[in-house]
């Protein structure tokens, strides 16, 4: 009888669409700031202030959990 002889399955590179999609990202972010940096500066505290308060909010959920 023959050996049956198993092949490994080849790693892929599925990182192509998400370095696509950052690549774009970052040429977007960058356009932004090159064309309106006042619009680009509200828009970066906004985020800031939006990502402060999800913060607040998942801290105060875990203090009511102890």
């Amino acid at each position: 009888m023959a050996r049956k002889q198993t092949m490994m399955p080849l790693p892929t590179n599925g990182g192509t669409g998400r370095r696509v999609a950052l690549t774009l990202a970052a040429l977007v972010v960058l356009a932004l700031v090159i064309r309106d940096p006042a619009g680009a500066a509200v828009i970066a505290r906004q985020l800031a202030t939006w990502g402060g308060a999800i913060l607040d909010g998942v801290v105060a959920f875990f203090r009511e959990l102890s």
